[in-house]
C-alpha cells in the first residue's frame, strides 16, 4: 500500500514540477535577459551623457581660448598706444582665461578617458546580451533541469520520511501483534520467582 502511495505521490510531484517549470523557466530567463537589457540601456545612456559633456566642455575650451586671445589683442593694442593700465588688466584677464583653458583641457581628457572606458563596457555588455539571447532556449533547458533536480531532491527527502513512517508503522504493528499474542497466553500460573529456588 505504501509503495503505491509513494509511486502516485512521486508521479504527482513530477507532473506538478513539469507544469510549474514549463511556465516559470522561460519567465526566469526572460527576466534575466530583461535585466541585462536594462543595464545595457543605462550604460548607453551614460555614454550619451558623457559624449554631451565632452562636447560642452570642448565648446567651453574654445570660448575660453577665444576670450584669452581677445585679452592678449587688447593688451597689444593698449601697449601700442601707451595705456599701461588697460594692458595690465588685459593681461590679468588673459591669464585667467588661459588657466581656465588648461583646467578644461584636463577635464576633456578625463571625460574622454571615461567615455572610452564606458564604450568598451557597452560593447562587452552588448556582446553578452546577444549571446544570452542566442542561448535563451539552452538557458531555459538548463534552468528546467536544475529546477527538476532540486524538486526531485526535495521529493526524495519526503519519500525518505515516508519510508521512516512506514517502518515505524510496521514496527508498531509487530509490537501490537506480539502484545496480542502475549495477552492470549494463559497467565493463570504463578509467575513469581522464588529467590531461594535452585
Amino acid at each position: 500500500m505504501f509503495e503505491e502511495l509513494r509511486q502516485a505521490f512521486r508521479q504527482a510531484v513530477e507532473n506538478f514540477q513539469r507544469e510549474l517549470n514549463r511556465d516559470r523557466v522561460p519567465e526566469n530567463v526572460d527576466r534575466l535577459l530583461k535585466g541585462m537589457v536594462d543595464e545595457l540601456a543605462q550604460a548607453q545612456a551614460q555614454v550619451h551623457e558623457l559624449e554631451r559633456q565632452v562636447e560642452r566642455t570642448r565648446a567651453e575650451v574654445a570660448r575660453e581660448r577665444a576670450n584669452g586671445e581677445t585679452c592678449r589683442r587688447r593688451e597689444r593694442l593698449a601697449l601700442e598706444i601707451g595705456d599701461e593700465e588697460t594692458a595690465r588688466v588685459a593681461v590679468e584677464f588673459a591669464v585667467k582665461h588661459e588657466e581656465h583653458v588648461a583646467v578644461l583641457e584636463r577635464k576633456v581628457a578625463a571625460l574622454e578617458a571615461e567615455l572610452a572606458f564606458q564604450r568598451r563596457e557597452v560593447a562587452q555588455m552588448t556582446a553578452k546580451v546577444k549571446e544570452a539571447r542566442a542561448r535563451r532556449d539552452e538557458l531555459a533547458a538548463t534552468a528546467g533541469r536544475t529546477g527538476a533536480r532540486e524538486s526531485l531532491s526535495e521529493a526524495d527527502e519526503l519519500f525518505a520520511e515516508l519510508d521512516r513512517m512506514a517502518e515505524k508503522i510496521a514496527a508498531d504493528e509487530h509490537q501490537a501483534e506480539a502484545a496480542e499474542a502475549f495477552s492470549e497466553l494463559a497467565l493463570d500460573a504463578d509467575l513469581r520467582v522464588d529467590p531461594h529456588a535452585p
